[in-house]
C-alpha cells in the first residue's frame, strides 16, 4: 500500500486550521493509503485512529524556527520509507527539512501553503518582518520547494495568487471536504434549540483582524432594528489578545453590551447547535481560502455570508449565500437583506447551500480526487 508522509509544523489546537484539515484529509484516506504524521512538539492533539504521529523535539532558539536539527536521522529515515512526501504550511524548518531530504531520497513532493502566501499576510507585518520573510522566502524556503512536483490549492483565486510564487510549477485545485455522515450525527443530536429563542446572527472562528471582526461589530450596529442579537465564538490567541480587547471596548462604545455576546471556543454539539438554529452565519475574512467555517454553517442548513476573497464556487449566491467585500458597507447590507428574510425564504436558502455542499465540497466528491492525485504522483515516480 502506498505510504503518505504528512509534514506540519505542529499537531495541536494552536494550529487549528491545519490540524482540522491534516486529520480529516488523513481519516478519510485511510483505506486507501497508509498514513503517517511528523510534527514538532511539544503540545499536541490525538491523531485519527489508525493513523502514527512522530513528534520531534526543538529547544533553545531552535523553537523559533521549529528547528529539530538533532532529529534529523529521524526525519530522514521517515522520509526514506515513504513513498510521498505531503507538505503543510512553508515557513517552518520541519518543512524545508522534509522537502531536501525527499529531494536527496527522490520521493515525490506536494505543497500545501494553506493560504500561508495570502497577500494580505504580507501586507499586515511590520516591514522588518516582511524583510526577514522575503529573504527566508527567497534564499530558503522557494529554492527547495521550486522541486516540489504539485503545488496545491485550496481555491482557484489560491491558485492564480500562487502561480507568482511558484512560476512553471503544476498547480492542482482542490478544496476542503467535509464528512457529511459524521455532521449529520452531530447535528441529531443538536436539533433541541437553545434556551435563548432570541434569533441571532453568528460569527465563529479565531479573533483574528484577517476575520474581520470588527467590521462585523460595526455593520451590526447599523441594523436599523433590535430584533437579533450577534454572537462571536471563537479562540484568542496571546498575540491577539489587545485586538479582541478592542473588540470588546468597541461594543461597549457602540452600547451594544446587551446585544452582542462574545462565547469561549466551542466544540462538539454545542458548536453544531450554534450553527444550525443561527438566523445566518458571518464570516467577512479579508483573506483566506475558503473559510471552514462556511463549509460547516452550510452543512448545517444556515445562510452563509461571506467574502468574495474566500474563493467559493460561483454557485455560493446563486444556491443560498451572499458574498460580499470586506467593508462595512457591503456587510451592513448583506445584514440589513438577511434580517428581512422570511422564516420560509430563510429555510430554503440553508437548504440550497446544504445541497451545494453536497455537491462540491462533501468527502463523497474531494476524496476521489485526492485518490486520484496521489496516485497520479506517484506514479510518475515510478515512471
Amino acid at each position: 500500500m502506498t505510504k503518505i508522509l504528512h509534514v506540519t509544523e505542529d499537531h495541536s489546537t494552536g494550529n487549528t486550521g491545519i490540524t482540522s484539515a491534516v486529520d480529516s484529509l488523513t481519516h478519510q484516506l485511510l483505506p486507501f493509503f497508509q498514513q503517517e504524521i511528523v510534527c514538532i512538539g511539544p503540545e499536541t492533539i490525538p491523531v485519527p485512529s489508525g493513523i502514527t504521529l512522530h513528534i520531534l523535539k526543538s529547544s533553545g532558539l531552535g523553537r523559533y524556527w521549529r528547528m529539530a536539527a538533532h532529529q534529523s536521522p529521524l526525519l530522514r529515515k521517515l522520509v526514506s520509507q515513504t513513498d510521498i512526501i505531503h507538505l503543510h504550511g512553508i515557513w517552518m524548518w520541519i518543512q524545508w527539512a522534509a522537502s531536501h531530504e525527499a529531494h536527496n531520497n527522490t520521493r515525490p513532493v506536494i505543497l500545501t501553503p494553506h493560504g500561508m502566501l495570502e497577500r494580505w499576510t504580507w501586507d499586515r507585518q511590520s516591514w522588518p518582518h516582511r524583510l526577514k520573510k522575503t529573504i527566508y522566502w527567497n534564499r530558503v524556503a522557494q529554492p527547495t520547494f521550486r522541486r516540489a512536483q504539485i503545488i496545491h490549492a485550496l481555491t482557484f483565486i489560491e491558485a492564480e495568487h500562487l502561480q507568482n510564487y511558484f512560476p512553471g510549477q503544476r498547480i492542482e485545485v482542490i478544496p476542503h471536504g467535509l464528512d457529511l455522515t459524521a455532521v449529520d450525527g452531530v447535528l441529531e443530536k443538536a436539533k433541541e434549540p437553545p434556551s435563548d429563542k432570541s434569533r441571532y446572527i453568528l460569527f465563529m472562528g479565531r479573533l483574528h483582524p484577517v476575520k474581520g471582526v470588527d467590521l462585523l461589530i460595526r455593520a451590526f450596529a447599523q441594523l436599523p432594528s433590535n430584533e437579533f442579537k450577534l454572537k462571536i465564538a471563537g479562540p484568542i490567541q496571546a498575540r491577539e489578545k489587545k485586538y479582541a480587547d478592542d473588540l470588546t471596548r468597541m461594543v461597549e462604545s457602540a452600547g451594544l453590551q446587551q446585544r452582542v455576546e462574545f462565547l469561549d471556543p466551542v466544540q462538539g454539539i454545542e458548536k453544531w447547535r450554534l450553527y444550525r438554529h443561527a438566523w445566518t452565519f458571518c464570516f467577512p475574512s479579508l483573506s483566506g481560502p475558503i473559510g471552514f467555517v462556511n463549509l460547516e454553517a452550510a452543512a448545517a442548513s444556515t445562510p452563509v455570508i461571506t467574502t468574495n476573497e474566500c474563493g467559493l464556487v460561483a454557485d455560493w449566491e446563486r444556491r443560498g449565500g451572499l458574498l460580499i467585500h470586506p467593508n462595512i458597507d457591503s456587510i451592513s447590507d448583506a445584514l440589513k437583506q438577511a434580517t428581512g428574510w422570511s422564516e420560509a425564504e430563510r429555510e430554503d436558502r440553508g437548504a440550497s447551500l446544504r445541497h451545494l455542499i453536497e455537491d462540491t465540497y462533501s468527502w463523497r466528491v474531494i476524496t476521489p480526487r485526492w485518490i486520484s492525485l496521489y496516485k497520479d504522483l506517484c506514479s510518475q515516480s515510478h515512471d
